[in-house]
């Protein structure tokens, strides 16, 4: 027992005897009290766990690579200055999980009403920032020529971003990845201090970068800490990973010269199942856009985004706009209470109204910024191929796990190899019979593969297929279904992969079969070994337990209970 411990029962102690000296109602009024106060401390001393309760102290964490405090300054002011001030969006309603289909469209949701007003507010919001955002967007602090990974954690949530810097090693990445926190604990603190350096993985704290500009800085929830996270980040080129969201293939390749898409577009994004809900009031508070058709594109599923900032420091601080006003208004907006409803549109989104209010000629994107960028090409790329589900089967219930999002390198190959063999059956191709939907007209035909748009000698180069969709529908989808091989990660959208979180059992980590024996997280070992080459979950369970079981870690309970834990269940299933 703790000195604290012994203080607060020596207490009650003292507090017993002198209730028992009063009379009346005062000793019947004490003792419930008592009993309260009693019932309390157990609970405190053999029930509460704060293991996963923030205990912070500034400067624990580096903030050397921060941006400096001025940068913050303006960075902040300016998104004030341009808050949308329109009253909450309000949604009764859900919207609609509408699965994607290139060649099934179906009627856009109309869910959000805005009054007169509101939608005056919300324009003139948005028009302010785009007036500033080049002068903005020019001097966006990042080391020039250097990659890395990013993802955001807390006390809550570390023991996923350690599974996150496991795998990455595993998988072959030589990256330095930088984990951002919002907030920390002292076991936190010693696991980034001692472990974390080992896997060159930093832990940055952005409250000691914002020291005495508090005022300034707004209470950020959950979903608003991952554009503020790759912003924060000294590399240009980022792969930012939510912490749940493990790479099984090595990413670095990714970065590679001359590696497509990330060459030609310097963006890319990652699909989920539905289609999109965007509200048609989006496009006409960001500029009278033309709304597209739900056969576009899919909505984008944002555990893995990759940026050049040099060429989309434009596109990064826009979203950094959605996400500020997110919460009460863009996250509504862009989704209508549909799936996943959070910052997951506003990085594609941002981008796609960016390149049309630079077609309308209302926004000119400067080339002169776009310092050690890949020539001067700009685009987006959003990876084709959708995701597919795995889960796990124990005592005949069937558990979601995660999902197997594709490898964008091959997905482009697959992609452009789809294009040339539609291209070679001619112009005249049509949609095939049974593929023809809801619409009954035909999508517009595949762009040349040579079709590039140009404002002149300083323009973005675009290639139309990393930008549109809706050629899918004509060539059929094309993509081998053999890709799965090219797997590059699995994101624990369902079950997150934290191992202190072994011994809750409603968190949902590790299952029983019928004899009451563990069965492994991810289902057979065969697949795996089979795609990958290696048993990946075995490897992920032998690097936690060398974190997990450090003497140093020992003085933490919970942990040498993790510890023990793991060696059990690890002896049983991989022994």
């Amino acid at each position: 027992m703790d000195q604290k411990a012994q203080g607060s029962v020596a207490f009650l102690r003292h507090v017993s005897r002198k209730v028992f000296i009063l009379g009346g109602k005062a000793r019947v009024s004490a003792a419930v009290i008592l009993l309260f106060a009693s019932a309390y401390l157990i609970y405190r001393l053999y029930f509460y766990d704060d293991f996963y309760v923030p205990a912070r102290v500034p400067g624990r964490h580096s903030s050397n690579h921060a941006p400096p405090s001025g940068w913050w300054v303006e960075f902040f002011t300016r998104l004030e200055s341009t808050r949308v001030t329109a009253r909450s969006i309000k949604i009764k309603d859900w919207g609609p999980a509408i699965n994607w289909k290139p060649d099934t469209d179906a009627a856009r949701p109309d869910l959000v009403k805005l009054r007169r007003d509101d939608e005056a507010w919300f324009r003139e919001s948005h028009a302010s920032f785009i007036d500033q955002l080049a002068p903005f967007a020019s001097h966006l602090p990042y080391g020039a020529n250097t990659t890395g990974i990013v993802t955001t954690a807390g006390v809550a949530n570390f023991g996923q971003a350690i599974s996150l810097v496991l795998t990455t090693r595993r998988a072959g990445s030589l990256l330095p990845i930088q984990i951002f926190l919002d907030s920390s604990s002292p076991w936190v603190d010693l696991v980034c201090a001692e472990t974390m350096p080992r896997y060159n993985a930093t832990c940055l704290s952005l409250g000691d970068a914002w020291a005495g500009i508090d005022r300034l800085v707004p209470k950020f929830v959950r979903f608003q800490w991952k554009v503020i996270s790759i912003i924060a980040s000294t590399f240009q080129n980022v792969l930012f990973l939510d912490a749940d969201c493990l790479p099984v293939l090595n990413p670095d390749t990714i970065f590679d010269q001359g590696s497509e898409p990330f060459t030609s577009a310097g963006l890319i994004t990652w699909p989920d199942f539905w289609t999109s809900t965007t509200s048609s009031l989006f496009y006409k508070v960001a500029g009278n856009l033309d709304i597209p058709p739900l056969t576009s594109r899919p909505t984008s599923e944002s555990g893995m985004l990759v940026f050049d900032k040099a060429r989309h420091a434009d596109t990064l601080l826009l979203a950094a706009y959605y996400n500020y006003n997110g919460p009460k208004h863009y996250y509504p907006l862009l989704s209508q209470h549909a799936a996943g409803e959070g910052d997951k549109e506003t990085f594609l989104q941002a981008a796609l109204v960016l390149e049309a209010l630079r077609q309308q000629q209302v926004y000119q994107q400067p080339t002169a910024w776009m310092k050690p960028g890949v020539g001067v090409k700009k685009g987006y790329y959003d990876v084709k191929k959708l995701p597919t589900v795995h889960g796990r089967s124990a005592r005949g219930k069937w558990t979601g796990m995660f999902l197997l999002q594709m490898d964008p390198m091959e997905d482009y190959r697959a992609v452009t190899a789809a294009i040339d063999k539609a291209t070679k059956k001619g112009p005249e191709a049509k949609l095939r019979p049974e593929t023809r939907q809801q619409s009954g007209q035909e999508p517009p035909p595949p762009p040349p593969r040579t079709s590039h748009r140009r404002d002149g000698a300083e323009a973005i180069v675009e290639e139309d297929f990393l930008t549109n969709s809706a050629f899918l529908a004509i060539i059929g989808n094309l993509l081998p279904e053999d890709l799965a091989s090219r797997t590059m990660f699995f994101h624990h959208s369902g079950v997150k992969p934290d191992f202190t979180r072994i011994l809750d059992k409603k968190w949902g980590l590790v299952e029983t079969d019928e004899a009451g024996k563990y069965v492994r997280l991810w289902g057979h070992a065969g697949w795996i070994v089979d795609t990958f080459g290696r048993d990946v979950e075995k490897q992920l369970w032998e690097d936690s337990m060398g974190v997990y079981c450090q003497e140093e870690l020992a003085q933490f309970a919970r942990l040498r209970k993790v510890c023990a834990q793991m060696r059990v269940i690890y002896e049983q299933v991989y022994g």
